[in-house]
């Protein structure tokens, strides 16, 4: 393992510092876009019963906006309860933009280095080509030792480039996906509270 590292030259080192940057965006993903951190189960039901039976304490509203980010959204529109219905709207479109670029973060870096590793590879790729050729001029035309080197050097960093390449961004692509569902759920949801709170 560590001779193919080795023999991918000085643009390796680039690819392999994308990949772990990669991995580490997509454990953070994976963690924080968790169903129960996001859209916890039965939380509109829950609180439409809690508003209607008046026994909702500030207590209940801090641990409610902590826990999850329809609860953050929920608690905003609890507080302006009074306010009526265009303005409940607009809080829970402006919280809820908030939240999804929160959610966003590290997002659009995750794509980036979906398309730059490829492009990392290749340029491995040519500097070994180049390799290639500055040892045939430097060498006898009858050794193919002189070449490996090159050789070598152009076809790691080609792969080790799709390698990170391909898994990124099938990771990117499904957390944009994810993050557009939730985003019509949480819109979903809290039309179902403002409902419940302009009667």
């Amino acid at each position: 393992m560590s001779y193919i590292i080795l023999s991918g030259g000085i643009i390796i080192w680039p690819i392999i510092l994308l990949s772990i940057i990669s991995l580490a965006i997509v454990l953070e993903k994976t963690w924080n876009l968790a169903r129960d951190i996001i859209i916890p189960k039965n939380l509109t039901e829950n609180l439409i019963s809690l508003v209607s039976e008046d026994s909702l304490s500030e207590k209940k509203i801090k641990k409610m906006s902590n826990d999850s980010v329809l609860g953050s959204i929920f608690a905003k529109l609890i507080r302006e309860k009074n306010k009526d219905k265009t303005s409940l709207r607009l809080k829970a479109e402006e919280v809820g933009r908030f939240e999804v670029n929160r959610l966003e973060q590290y997002l659009s870096l995750l794509g980036t280095i979906a398309t730059v590793s490829p492009i990392l590879g290749l340029l491995g790729t040519v500097m070994g080509m180049i390799n290639i050729f500055s040892n045939l001029l430097e060498s006898n035309l009858g050794s193919v030792s002189p070449l490996a080197g090159g050789i070598a050097e152009a076809l790691v960093t080609t792969a080790a480039g799709l390698i990170v390449a391909i898994p990124t961004l099938i990771f990117y692509r499904h957390f944009s996906r994810t993050i557009e569902n939730y985003s019509l759920e949480l819109e979903e949801e809290s039309n179902k509270l403002i409902d419940h709170l302009s009667r």
